[in-house]
């Protein structure tokens, strides 16, 4: 059983080591984890995005309407007009997504043509693009005319491909290409004459069209950027057009505007409106006549439309940010070793908070999506959940060697029934550091060390062994937990691992019966041997329960204010002659149960706030004729005692120690009447000081 319990314990460990680089892996979109988070990414844009697209940017559709009327491919005369009438209307920028890499062959008027409008618009940005050359190498192709690259404001590259995932689908895009920097032989537009823009890195259409509408030189824009934009950057893609309640559309993201309503003039007055001032993005929207990649929305959108999303998040600076690495290391970490940091516990008590924290990441997901940040999901989702699977494995191999060590452990100071309860149910056993109100208990042999000294060592290990079982025997009998044996001395407790009731009255009916016992064990005890006496001291109060010591030696103990009050009643007992002294903390709730009378107040060493407290004699009704004859004669001593009226009250004391002549509390209240009738006290507050412990 063991080494099946240490074998699921490696596979736990593999399995953990296994799921945290694959959530790392994640982050850079590497790795088999990654399609899962991608798919989980477009579940999220598909149903919670709520940003809509700027309406600064459009889309100049080559659509069928204008394949139909114009011809396809159109004749570049076309895209003169085009331009022309662009900037007629005001537009600010035009990004071309249309290649012209080589002379129109048919008729060189149109060339000139588009060259012209470009020169004349001075906003037109146009397209480099790489692929392989004549001679099977890489070679970067650049318009067909040195003119229309100076002319032009920029050029950028339409590459939307270029960090493609391995599903098809463009969730990242490159604003500039690393891999293609600006040189004398790459004339990249007006604002990049004279090798001003040398060395850098490529703009994308995106990139480009940015920066001709922010008026940003190229160097300026990518120097001064926040992020390292040669880097894909996660896209933020915003509600499609006519986006409803079904999460149904033609997929489109921005406003599209044929082009050959903008060539022949018939525009409406809102088209109107949304070109002056805007960026029109000139692109194919014709099935078939386009690059199409799916998006979160529809299986094939136009490749302009992620030009136009990544032009989108530049104007707002709201890429998808990926949540940083030590926030995901460390709740990979968490999630992976939570379930097995708490297998001690049912399986029930470990589903609970799996669910829980499930739904947490759901929402936490959700949350960080709203606010721009891309939360690896998935993931730690994985990571809880095979963690978990592996601890309830590992549970039905060592959930028998968990029941022996539970007996081992605590059968040695619980009451068997105890034992049975949390053997039962593991997840009643709380082994941590827990605050909460318990009862605690001091016994202590009196007179143990002048009893020592007149025996031998097997003799004395003897007698204290008999005394302290039949001792112990009475607290497990209250289903107290016996803690420790420090020397000739018994610490207990109640309301610990277990919630009890009425823990007060258990430990009061174990006091009492534990001087029965003592009684008993006298009687038994050879004759001509010296009887030992017991003093106890009980409290009530919030105290600290748990396993606690060192990495390799663990007391389940109690500690806190309350214990050490405890400790320090059962030493008072010596001061008032009593046997059994409780604090008006436990007499409060166990005076209906208890028959018992008022010792005094008194402030214990390390205290400055005086605590009633109180002798237990016997249970309700349990009390001899002549012990409530004599507690009659007591209190009447006390009441007077508290008047003042200290020779009165040494009568009663007197009658009382007739009846008991070895009546401590009896001794102690005549004794001080005495010396109070004498010489009375000045300015006191009626509470005694015990200045040693």
């Amino acid at each position: 059983m063991k080494k099946t319990g240490k074998f699921i314990l490696g596979i736990e460990i593999i399995l953990s080591i296994f799921i945290f680089f694959s959530c790392i892996l994640s982050i850079f979109n590497t790795g088999w984890m990654s399609g899962f988070e991608n798919k989980w990414s477009d579940y999220l844009f598909r149903y919670y995005v709520e940003t809509t697209a700027d309406k600064r940017i459009f889309i100049a559709a080559i659509d069928e309407k204008t394949t139909k009327v114009l011809g396809y491919p159109l004749k570049r005369r076309y895209y003169g007009a085009l331009i022309d009438n662009l900037g007629k209307l005001g537009v600010k920028v035009i990004g071309m997504d249309v290649m012209f890499f080589e002379p129109y062959r048919d008729d060189p008027l149109d060339d000139r043509r588009l060259i012209e409008a470009v020169k004349k618009n001075g906003n037109v940005i146009n397209l480099f693009a790489t692929g392989k050359g004549a001679s099977g190498e890489n070679e970067i192709k650049v318009p067909f005319s040195d003119e229309l690259s100076k002319y032009s404001r920029y050029i950028g590259h339409p590459n939307v491909q270029l960090a493609m995932d391995a599903d098809g689908h463009i969730r990242r895009y490159k604003p500039f290409r690393n891999d293609v920097v600006y040189s004398d032989a790459i004339i990249g537009g007006k604002e990049c004459l004279d090798g001003k823009c040398n060395g850098l890195p490529m703009p994308s259409l995106a990139a480009a069209s940015y920066a001709a509408y922010k008026n940003y030189p190229i160097s300026s824009f990518y120097i001064e950027s926040k992020t390292d934009l040669s880097e894909p950057q996660n896209l933020n893609f915003r509600k499609p057009v006519g986006w409803n309640e079904k999460k149904e559309t033609d997929g489109h993201i921005y406003g599209y505007i044929s082009v050959v309503d903008i060539i022949e003039g018939n525009l409406t007055k809102e088209e109107k409106d949304i070109i002056k001032g805007g960026i029109a993005l000139v692109g194919s929207t014709t099935l078939g006549a386009y690059d199409h990649s799916p998006s979160p929305f529809a299986g094939l959108l136009p490749g302009v439309e992620f030009h136009a999303t990544c032009l989108d998040n530049l104007l707002h600076n709201d890429f998808l940010k990926p949540i940083r690495m030590e926030f995901v290391i460390l709740l990979s970490l968490i999630l992976i070793f939570t379930p097995f940091s708490i297998r001690k516990y049912s399986t029930l008590a470990i589903f609970i908070p799996v669910i829980i924290t499930s739904i947490a990441l759901y929402f936490f997901s959700i949350y960080m999506f709203s606010k721009d940040i891309k939360f690896i999901f998935v993931g730690p989702l994985v990571s809880l959940w095979l963690s978990f699977i592996v601890v309830i494995v590992h549970k039905a191999f060592t959930e028998g060697r968990e029941k022996a060590w539970i007996k081992n452990t605590f059968g040695q100071y619980l009451s068997p029934k105890i034992v049975k309860v949390i053997t039962e149910d593991p997840s009643k056993l709380k082994l941590g550091g827990d605050k909460r109100d318990m009862t605690v208990f001091f016994l202590d042999i009196a007179h143990f060390t002048s009893i020592a000294e007149k025996l031998s060592p097997e003799e004395l290990t003897q007698m204290l062994n008999k005394y302290l079982s039949g001792l112990t025997d009475v607290i497990l009998k209250y289903d107290g937990v016996v803690d420790k044996y420090i020397g000739d001395c018994i610490m207990a407790f109640w309301n610990a691992p277990l919630d009890q009731d009425k823990h007060r009255t258990l430990a009061c009916f174990a006091a009492i019966d534990c001087i029965k016992e003592l009684d008993k064990l006298n009687r038994e005890a050879l004759s001509g041997d010296e009887k030992p006496a017991v003093r106890i001291g009980l409290n009530s109060g919030q105290m600290v329960v748990g396993n606690m010591g060192s990495n390799t030696r663990l007391s389940y103990t109690v500690l806190g204010d309350s214990v050490n009050l405890a400790s320090r009643l059962e030493g008072a007992n010596k001061f008032f002659g009593s046997k059994i002294m409780v604090s008006e903390f436990i007499y409060n709730e166990v005076k209906d149960d208890v028959e018992a009378r008022f010792l005094g107040r008194i402030r214990v060493f390390g205290k400055e706030l005086p605590v009633k407290v109180y002798e237990l004699l016997a249970r309700k009704g349990d009390l001899s004729d002549e012990a409530a004859k004599l507690l009659g004669e007591y209190n009447n001593g006390l009441d007077l005692f508290y008047k003042t009226d200290y020779k009165k009250a040494q009568t009663h004391f007197d009658k009382a120690l007739k009846l008991d002549n070895m009546d401590g509390p009896s001794k102690f209240y005549k004794n001080i009447s005495r010396e109070y009738a004498e010489n009375p006290p000045e300015n006191w507050d009626g509470s005694f000081n015990l200045r040693s412990k």
